[in-house]
């Protein structure tokens, strides 16, 4: 079960509201940087959990509004089908991470290629028990400087973990890389991105992008804090392809230069492939998680669950990852507003798909089968490299 923990994301909150010193070259465990001491969980495997993009397009949100409200009034909302299914799941792991792909709180609500999203969606996936939102993106300048403010104070307010973005430079300092100890092990998670749709990232505000020297600096600055476990979260890739591009590959043989254990990376909003061995865990792309997008393989994502554990020598061992996939369902093509379930269990219910969808979830999941080599014998879903 989901450990209680004094996450480093709030220790960092109160050391900003209490005007702590500035910056210094290193940076004691009272400083509220280095990861808070968790007993590990009895079974002594930490399972770190990743979905895809949630996104938040125009007809998610006319979907959502409630009958006669008002839609600018963010309660006006309800998107508590969104993760209904799958937040058994996010209650047995011990740390869910999304990538939140909009910013939040600008009225009028709005879709792409502007987004902007009410504040229900950041809480009822807060309050199904996503922890850490992943922020660089490249649609988080949407809304500018307008956008950013509101999007950081919405989260700060709600008490909601986020990365990527930072207002300022002690800011930027203090709470990049994100760090928490996750069932006892020190993890640092890097969320960066390959761009944002051609907009400037408004001052006072920093954002972290595919840039090699800084990311560089941020895996020794995390290496420095004592991170234990380093996980990198790009937003990379090219939109709807199944394989990676070879920048993906670059990337990937830097990062593990640098000192990354795992990557886990979004933005091509369809599947790609997973890699693994006993040193490194590679997701390409996770996909979408719930969208509005009905292109080819643009319903399926992917869930994954790196799985660690620290072994006598008190190093850390990366098991094999376990990945499922899930659909999104569109609304009234599964229930009245948009939800996300998982594949195998309902190849099984016909039935309960209306218009052509259960069609279109069975063709495209067969070639994502074909696609990785997926073996689903015995009604579960065995990766290539398990």
């Amino acid at each position: 079960m989901k450990a209680v923990r004094f996450t480093i994301f709030t220790a960092i909150i109160l050391a900003l509201l209490s005007l702590v010193s500035p910056p210094r070259e290193t940076v004691s465990q009272t400083d509220g940087v280095s990861p808070v001491s968790v007993a590990p969980p009895a079974d002594d495997t930490v399972r770190i959990l990743f979905i895809g993009d949630v996104m938040a397009h125009m007809l998610q949100l006319e979907t959502a509004l409630i009958s006669g409200g008002n839609a600018s009034n963010p309660n006006d909302y309800d998107f508590s089908s969104y993760f209904q299914h799958i937040k058994p799941l996010f209650d047995s792991a011990d740390f869910v991470v999304a990538n939140m792909e909009y910013p939040t709180g600008v009225t009028p609500f709005s879709g792409y290629p502007i987004f902007s999203a009410p504040s229900s969606l950041d809480i009822e996936a807060r309050n199904s028990g996503i922890d850490l939102f992943l922020k660089a993106n490249n649609h988080l300048v949407d809304k500018g400087k307008e956008g950013m403010d509101s999007t950081r104070t919405i989260l700060l307010r709600e008490g909601i973990a986020y990365t990527g973005f930072y207002h300022g430079v002690e800011e930027e300092y203090r709470c990049n890389p994100f760090m928490d100890s996750i069932g006892g092990i020190s993890v640092a998670i890097i969320n960066f991105t390959y761009g944002l749709n051609g907009f400037k990232v408004p001052e006072p505000y920093i954002v972290n992008m595919m840039d090699t020297t800084q990311i560089r600096g941020l895996v020794e600055r995390a290496i420095e804090r004592g991170a234990e476990f380093i996980i990198a979260t790009p937003h990379w890739g090219e939109e709807y392809q199944l394989t990676e591009s070879a920048t993906q590959r670059r990337w990937r043989d830097s990062l593990y230069r640098y000192g990354v254990n795992a990557i886990v990376g979004t933005h091509p909003h369809v599947v790609q492939k997973c890699e693994y061995d006993t040193l490194h865990a590679t997701a390409y792309s996770l996909g979408n998680f719930v969208s509005n997008m009905s292109i080819a393989y643009g319903q399926i994502g992917m869930v994954y669950e790196l799985r660690l554990k620290r072994r006598p020598d008190s190093t850390i061992a990366i098991l094999p990852p376990k990945v499922d996939y899930w659909w999104c369902a569109r609304t009234n093509k599964l229930e009245r507003n948009y939800t996300v379930v998982p594949i195998m269990e309902y190849l099984d219910k016909k039935e309960e798909f209306k218009e052509g969808q259960y069609g279109k979830m069975v063709r495209e999941w067969n070639a994502i089968v074909k696609e990785f080599g997926i073996d689903t014998t015995g009604k579960r879903i065995k990766y290539i490299y398990d």
